[in-house]
């Protein structure tokens, strides 16, 4: 993902917070809302790993955001990672998150 689909302001990710529209599973949730534009933002606890492996996480996420641009039109997101995704392999993360953004729509 480039950045300029990405969300960093804080205010801005609390608001959809607040709106407390989300989707989840056992291993992300999706905290979303409706605009005219895609931004997101990939959250993961400091408790799950070292600086590095939260950086993968991270990093494996962006890109099956990536390669499913259509799924995310007209949304800001916020996307936390949870601890029983570290032990899934890539296929399945993209199958999970997959599940979660065509429940979004």
């Amino acid at each position: 993902m480039n950045k300029q689909y990405s969300l960093k302001k804080n205010y801005d990710i609390q608001k959809i917070f607040l709106k407390k529209q989300s989707v989840g599973n056992s291993f992300f949730a999706i905290y979303y809302d409706f605009h005219n534009d895609i931004e997101v933002a990939i959250s993961i606890s400091k408790k799950l790993g070292k600086a590095h492996e939260r950086n993968y996480n991270k990093r494996v996420v962006r890109e099956i955001l990536r390669k499913n641009m259509t799924l995310l039109e007209n949304k800001h997101m916020l996307i936390v990672i949870k601890e029983k995704s570290l032990k899934l392999v890539y296929e399945e993360k993209e199958r999970e998150i997959i599940k979660l953004l065509k429940r979004i729509r």
